[in-house]
């Protein structure tokens, strides 16, 4: 080797930097450090450091670091010692998917700034995860792109080779000489340390802003490449009632287009969205819509750069479902995105769906949304940010023309002590309502693993982005105050830490829709047991969605226990508790229950148990017109088993049964029940190209309580990703 640097990283008070090597040609990434090429990196020899189970202490073994690269790639090498490889934990998992094992990881800033990290990890097994991390210790794995990884088992522990092709990041390609930072990470599954190249001092488990300085990278630039990304699918459902066969036949394309090594451009042409997995059913005793995570890979891409205040953009609005149960068809989309010099970073999306029809009247009609973010950074948390939304639907038929659209300018700024002030200003324009606009301060401790918060917002009455975002009321004020502190002791426990909140929110007319008061606190043993208690009190607070005109509802307090074992063990349980008196008036009670099992590296089971009793609560009864006594039963059952045949393959199942009643005292009680059940079918024949085979079943609870014929439906994908 050029060089040999061993390490003893907890007696240095900066992290010494790491140095690049530029060669011709790249090494073979199956693992195994034999190739020659290899020998001319330098060595880098150290035992990381702990975050957990013990703080700040050295991990139990060594590990050696090897960094090389070409016009193309970064490549690492990594040879990880184990005196005794048998008792290595294969960590066989689908991507993107963590269980306890053996992991080595990769964090690099491209910028060198402390704004964002890409991760790149890898399993001793071979399963692959990559995300993006943002500084307050955010970890995105909906990013996904195409890289290569190798490991191999030795005499003594293992190795790793990671193929990083530079299309896949974005970096300042102006300059010649790279000015990025790297963190590492490895996993040792059979101790449970969690060790890292630079430990963090404050509370984010990777402080972007203290990694170590990755030099020696020079005369390297962006892809300009194109990626194309083909696909075909067919979907049979058989419904039940009536008794025929559906059949669909989609094609279409996603396509990706560097624009310098900063900036890419998405299209989509007929995107097909069938592969996803359902959502899970969950109760909803509030007046507001759920909050749906998003899954579909053209909005997942770059989806922190469209991160907005007062929730302006809500990515499922594009391609909801409509009135009839139909999903809204997405016509085409587009997407720009990336960073420019000088701190800027941005992403414009434009996307049209089609209309929706029944029997020849127009349900919803065709739309078009134009989302755009931008922003100026000024170090790792100050900022200066625009974002507009929009959303038209033109002239048809019985339809008029609407349009949704909002502004608004957020930033941030630091002050000394290590405090954060953030600052935002919105207007909509909505048709049938007048314009009006939303406000907001907030003030933050950033840095520590002492926090606190206080903030406040007004949202004016006619304020609305449901258009394209997700608002659930407007015509309030409020201001609310969190404090909360995590301790590492060196005995018994590894983590102890505590949380209070209080928030008071009222209606510009006068009346107070919230004042609640919450206090918890947690620990975690040095085994990984956790466990922790919170509790709730809820002054006199006027609803106003409940009745014709709201309803005054008295105090209330109520209380969450639970107690988990280490969630990364072979077998894993938690356990909760919740009871006290309802929001609504009458009692509560609430148990959870969560139990997976890991018989072998491919193979994972689990079960998630949920029933959730209102009893005695005061509702407006809208069958009677009138103030009646409710009763509410919820039970819901989650099975999830996954067969992994290898890191390009793998079966998933999901089924869930669940059941809802709701009781009147003065009108009858209704009921609904139903099981789902999905299993997926996924395969990675070639690196980024799929294919997908599914079956899915749903089983409908009739009125006597009984399920019948199934609902039966079938679905094939291929995809093809094609480099240019």
């Amino acid at each position: 080797m050029l060089v040999s640097i061993i390490l003893l990283i907890g007696t240095l008070s900066t992290p010494l930097p790491l140095n690049a090597v530029r060669i011709q040609d790249g090494p073979s990434i199956d693992g195994v450090l034999d190739d020659a090429v290899w020998s001319q990196a330098e060595t880098v020899c150290c035992r990381l450091m702990q975050y957990g189970p013990e703080y700040g202490a050295e991990m139990t073994e060594e590990t050696e670091i090897f960094i090389l690269y070409n016009d193309s790639h970064i490549y690492f090498a990594f040879s990880m010692n184990d005196p005794d490889p048998t008792t290595m934990l294969n960590a066989l998992t689908p991507r993107d998917d963590y269980i306890t094992g053996e992991w080595i990881a990769i964090l690099l800033d491209t910028w060198g700034d402390g704004r964002e990290a890409t991760s790149f990890e890898i399993s001793l097994a071979n399963s692959q995860m990559d995300s993006k991390v943002n500084p307050r210790g955010g970890w995105d794995y909906s990013w996904d792109a195409v890289w290569e990884s190798g490991t191999s088992v030795t005499d003594g522990g293992w190795t790793a080779e990671f193929a990083i092709p530079f299309s896949c990041l974005r970096f300042d390609q102006t300059s010649d000489a790279q000015s990025w930072t790297v963190n590492f990470q490895r996993i040792l599954g059979k101790t449970r340390e969690n060790g890292w190249y630079v430990l963090s001092e404050g509370g984010p488990m990777a402080d972007l802003e203290t990694f170590a300085d990755l030099n020696g990278i020079e005369g390297i630039e962006g892809s300009l490449g194109l990626e194309i990304r083909p696909y075909a699918s067919e979907r049979s459902i058989h419904d039940s009632e009536p008794d025929e066969w559906d059949n669909t036949f989609n094609a279409g394309v996603d396509m990706k287009l560097g624009i310098g090594s900063s900036v890419a451009a998405d299209f989509t042409v007929n995107p097909d969205f069938g592969q996803i997995e359902a959502d899970a059913v969950e109760m909803n005793l509030s007046h507001f819509e759920l909050f749906l995570q998003e899954r579909r890979p053209f909005f997942l891409e770059s989806q922190n750069v469209f991160r907005m205040p007062f929730m302006m953009f809500y990515s499922r609005r594009i391609g909801a479902v409509a009135p009839n149960g139909d999903v809204i068809p997405i016509i085409g989309g587009g997407k720009i995105s990336g960073s420019l010099s000088g701190g800027f970073r941005f992403g414009f999306l434009d996307a049209v769906t089609a209309k929706v029809s029944e029997d020849t009247l127009i349900l919803v009609p065709a739309t078009n949304y134009g989302i755009f973010r931008t922003v100026k950074d000024f170090g790792t948390y100050s900022y200066i940010g625009i974002s507009a939304v929009s959303r038209e639907s033109w002239k048809q038929e019985e339809f008029d023309a609407e349009h949704n659209t909002a502004l608004a300018l957020d930033g941030a700024f630091e002050i000394p002590g290590n405090h954060l002030v953030s600052l935002a200003a919105a207007r909509s324009w909505n048709t049938g309502l007048e314009d009006d606009g939303a406000y907001e301060i907030e003030f933050n401790k950033i840095r520590s693993r002492i926090g606190y918060e206080s903030g406040f917002r007004y949202v004016g009455e006619n304020f609305n982005v449901n258009g394209t975002g997700f608002t659930t009321e407007n015509g309030f004020w409020e201001s609310w105050g969190h404090f909360w502190h995590n301790i590492r002791p060196e005995e018994t426990f590894s983590e102890i830490g505590y949380h209070g909140g209080v928030r008071y929110a009222k209606q510009l007319h006068g009346e107070v829709t919230v004042q609640n008061v919450d206090l918890s606190t947690h620990a975690t043993l040095m085994n990984g047991v956790n466990f922790g208690i919170e509790g709730n009190y809820s002054g006199e607070v006027f609803n106003p969605y409940e009745g014709p005109e709201g309803h005054t509802y008295g105090d209330h307090a109520n209380f969450y226990s639970w107690l988990g074992t280490n969630h990364f063990d072979v077998l894993y349980g938690r356990a909760g508790f919740g009871a006290g008196q309802w929001e609504s008036g009458g009692t509560f009670h609430n148990y959870q229950a969560t139990f997976r099992f890991r018989p072998s590296a491919a193979l994972t089971v689990g079960l998630e148990g949920n029933m959730f009793n209102t009893d005695g609560g005061t509702n407006y009864n809208w069958d009677i017109s009138d103030w009646d006594t409710r009763d509410t039963y919820w039970k819901s059952l989650i099975l999830r088993v996954n067969y992994i045949f290898n890191p390009d393959m793998n079966l998933r199942l999901f089924s869930q049964y669940s059941k809802f009643r709701m009781d009147y005292t003065q009108s009858q009680e209704s009921e609904s029940g139903e099981i789902t059940a999905n299993m997926l079918f996924s395969w990675q024949y070639l690196p980024g190209s799929m294919f997908y085979f599914l079956v899915e079943n749903l089983f409908e609870e009739n009125e006597e309580g009984s399920f019948g014929t199934p609902d039966v439906g079938f679905y094939a994908k291929l995809t093809w990703y094609l480099p240019i």
